[in-house]
């Protein structure tokens, strides 16, 4: 798996608020800056050594492209990703001023169509910011949350035999709908769920992992967010593997989702549908703070739909 370990600038303007604060933040990672000033359609290496096309394009970073990603903020520095297929997050203050004040028309404007992300500032950029970003122009998996026992991240293709393997177990199909016979349907299930929901909704069904002990990185379930036909708000949902339940597993997962829910996704309510009979998961959406409110038939079968209002709940509740 490919890392982020060096970070390209290529701006016309390097005085941006926060800047600095973010490119020190990156630093700290252990990442190596690589800053370019362009100045009349001209890329020039920080200590005017070289030609930044040249650098950028030549044998200096032939090995480290896949590990590289850039920040800009004009068409030098887009052309420069596109051409070396290296991702790119578009900072958009320098191309408007030079739009505006040149008169540039939007066919000159850079193309910005590949950007992984366009921001308008730096207050909000970090090193973890720019490190999901360049996770997402390479199709890597996010982490999206650790607690004191658990990491949930995003599912790979990689991670459907595990799957199997995990519903596969006494009781799990009970009140989880199952994974498709085919091995080959849930393959290209999982890679459409990746595009369609990591990548566009930016949430999901997330893989429940342990932290520690003899089975450190073993996954255990899923937990996260999805949506359902018929409902504004999403809905919160989990399984865990058979061998694992009754540890608080569910609760620790659910608790950090709402938390991320709330807090990151800025959402206002969740949902939860349970089967009546699921007496485990009745209870602990009531442990959650879910209140009852009807029931609905969904697919053939009665089921109870809880409701959490996010905004009444406490973050130190969640998180």
């Amino acid at each position: 798996m490919c890392s982020m370990r060096y970070l390209i600038l290529v701006l016309k303007d390097y005085s941006y608020p926060f800047l600095d604060r973010m490119l020190k933040d990156v630093r700290r990672t252990g990442t190596e800056v690589i800053p370019f000033l362009v100045s009349e359609g001209r890329m020039i290496a920080e200590d005017g050594s070289g030609d930044g096309d040249a650098l950028i394009d030549g044998m200096l970073f032939a090995d480290r492209r896949e590990q590289s990603f850039i920040v800009t903020d004009c068409a030098e520095g887009t052309d420069a990703a596109m051409r070396n297929s290296i991702g790119f997050v578009f900072m958009e203050g320098a191309a408007e001023r030079d739009a505006s004040d040149t008169g540039v028309s939007d066919e000159e404007y850079p193309d910005v169509s590949s950007a992984q992300c366009i921001i308008q500032g730096f207050d909000e950029v970090d090193a973890g910011f720019l490190i999901k970003m360049y996770e997402r122009f390479h199709h890597l998996p996010w982490t999206i949350l650790e607690t004191d026992r658990l990491i949930l991240r995003e599912m790979t293709v990689d991670d459907v035999d595990r799957l199997y393997e995990i519903y596969s177990g006494p009781g799990i199909t009970e009140f989880t709908e199952p994974l498709y016979e085919e091995r080959q349907q849930e393959i290209q299930y999982t890679k459409d769920y990746i595009r369609n929901m990591y990548e566009f909704c930016g949430y999901g069904l997330w893989l429940v992992i342990e932290k520690d002990g003899d089975e450190a990185g073993r996954i255990v379930g899923r937990a996260g967010i999805t949506g359902r036909e018929g409902y504004d708000e999403a809905e919160l949902g989990y399984v865990i593997e058979a061998s694992r339940q009754r540890r608080g597993y569910a609760s620790e997962a659910c608790r950090a989702i709402i938390g991320y829910a709330r807090d990151t996704l800025d959402m206002s309510g969740l949902n939860c549908f349970v089967y009546p009979e699921n007496e485990a998961s009745l209870k602990l959406c009531k442990l959650l703070g879910f209140e009852y409110i009807e029931d609905v038939l969904i697919s053939g079968r009665n089921m109870n739909r809880y409701h959490l209002d996010l905004s009444l709940s406490d973050k130190g509740d969640n998180t």
